[in-house]
This record gives structure tokens, C-alpha cells and sequence, in this order.
């Protein structure tokens, strides 16, 4: 009895908050920022194939320099880090992205939240970079692994490749919005889903994985699509991911920052009153 009251509990909870999550949309639709042509490709993209690919050369973001510069001079330490058991991937540190912060920044470009936002049709919450060496161990494990993503009802991520990758260099890999099936079909809400299991609801064919030079910048939404990063078995991946949800994400206990709010504070004196917004959403 107990177990039946709470479920109920539950759905009631959901379908006020799903209430309340179109009505936020309709109240900020008139809000919504002016973008360029180029900049409407993204959000077009991401609304019919919750995938859009282009360079950091297309979008011509001003500080994309810096960003590029900060990244470098991360990375000989990045590769220094070891792998660890388990996990086939290193990352960069709170520690390093304070100490280079244009490659954390970046992500809270005015023209950037521009297309974040409207896309998500709500303001946005920035949850940071993510700057990740993936190594070809052999394994596939993690995120190597098929799945959809639960912070929020649409969330966007943007990845940039800082080398060359090819299929076989573990790109981002997704099923289109209009092809990705609801996760009843694998008998599960979340967690993540083998190949073969996959393959029998979309053959491999319809799978489409983004290669591309380095300054590739993928922009995805990983709630609408069952993605990965396709398992590197001849070089590395060095990649960015830069996350954003809304401000009052469906599973807000997901949403983690690597950045303390006293880094956070360090690095963003200087930033607009919108762009502090973003960080400080919480």
C-alpha cells in the first residue's frame, strides 16, 4: 500500500512540475534572443535532429583564441595524467581550469548563450567544461556505452575536438531525434545499453558518428538522443564538453560543477550580470 501511495505521489509531483515547465516556456517565449542565420542552422539543427554539426572556425566566437591558448596549455599535464582503473579517460582538474579560466569562460559567451537559450526556450544554467583525454584501451565501458542522458526535458552540450578525429579516434556517436527510441523500448529509463540490444531497434547504418578536424564543435542535445563516444581502438580523443540545462533541470542532483563556488567567484568578477547568472544558477 505504501509502495502504491508513493508512486501516485510521484506522478503527481511530475505532472505538476511538467505544468510548470510549459508554462515557464510560454512565459519566456517573448524573451527569446535575436539570432543570425548561422546561428539559427544550430538551433534548427538541434530541434530536428538533436544534432548539429560545425567549427569553432564557423561560429567565429571572439574568444575563441584564448580558448584555444588556455586548452594548449593544459594539455601537456593533461597527458600526463594517468588513466585510472576502470575509467579509459582522463581529465583536467579545477585546479588547471583556474589556472587557465578562458577555456571555462568560453562557454558563457553572450552569442553562445544566445543559442543555448534558444534552443531550450528557458535561460540557462552553464554546468561548466568537461576537457577529456579519451585513450584507445581496448574497452568499452562508461560512456562508451549507448544511452540517454536525464538532467533535464532538453539540455545542450557543445563539443570541441582540440585533434583530428576519425572513426576510429572515438568521435561522438548519435541516432537521430526522429530515429532514437523512448527507453521503454530497451526495457529501461536510463543506464547504459549494448550494442546488440541497440542494433535491434536501429541497425548500425542509421548511427551517425561525427568525425571531424580539430576545431570540430558538435552541438547535441543528450536528453533527445541515445548517444556515445564510439570506442577509440587506433589514437586518442582530446575533446571539450561544455553543458548547459535550464535553470530548474528535471534532476537537479545530475547536475554537477567541478568548480567550487569560491573558484567560480575567482574567475567571473568580470563578467556580465546575465553571464553570472548562468553560473551562479543555483
Amino acid at each position: 500500500m505504501l509502495g502504491k501511495l508513493q508512486k501516485k505521489v510521484s506522478q503527481v509531483a511530475s505532472s505538476f512540475d511538467y505544468v510548470s515547465y510549459k508554462a515557464d516556456l510560454m512565459k519566456y517565449s517573448g524573451q527569446l534572443p535575436q539570432l543570425s542565420e548561422g546561428d539559427r542552422t544550430v538551433v534548427e539543427g538541434l530541434r530536428e535532429e538533436g544534432t548539429h554539426k560545425t567549427s569553432l572556425e564557423t561560429l567565429s566566437i571572439p574568444s575563441t583564441p584564448q580558448m584555444l591558448e588556455a586548452a594548449n596549455n593544459i594539455l601537456p599535464e593533461l597527458l600526463n595524467i594517468p588513466t585510472k582503473k576502470n575509467r579509459a579517460y582522463s581529465r583536467a582538474n579545477a585546479e588547471q581550469l583556474v589556472k587557465y579560466p578562458d577555456l571555462y569562460l568560453w562557454g558563457v559567451e553572450e552569442r553562445l548563450l544566445d543559442v543555448i537559450e534558444s534552443y531550450l526556450g528557458l535561460p540557462a544554467a552553464y554546468h561548466g567544461v568537461s576537457f577529456r583525454r579519451d585513450v584507445a584501451d581496448g574497452s568499452q565501458q562508461g560512456t562508451r556505452q549507448w544511452h540517454i542522458d536525464i538532467e533535464d526535458r532538453r539540455m545542450a552540450k557543445i563539443i570541441v575536438y582540440l585533434n583530428e578525429v576519425g572513426i576510429n579516434n572515438g568521435p561522438y556517436e548519435y541516432i537521430s531525434k526522429s530515429l532514437t527510441p523512448p527507453p521503454w523500448v530497451f526495457k529501461r529509463n536510463y543506464g547504459f545499453i549494448e550494442d546488440a540490444v541497440v542494433e535491434k531497434a536501429v541497425p548500425p547504418a542509421k548511427w551517425t558518428a561525427c568525425t571531424g578536424a580539430a576545431g570540430t564543435a558538435v552541438f547535441t542535445d543528450t536528453c533527445a538522443v541515445f548517444h556515445r563516444g564510439r570506442m577509440p581502438v587506433e589514437g586518442e580523443r582530446l575533446a571539450m564538453f561544455f553543458t548547459y540545462t535550464s535553470r530548474r533541470p528535471k534532476h537537479p542532483e545530475e547536475c554537477n560543477s567541478i568548480l567550487n563556488p569560491e573558484q567560480l567567484t575567482a574567475i567571473s568578477e568580470n563578467l556580465s550580470e546575465r553571464q553570472k547568472q548562468c553560473i551562479f544558477w543555483r
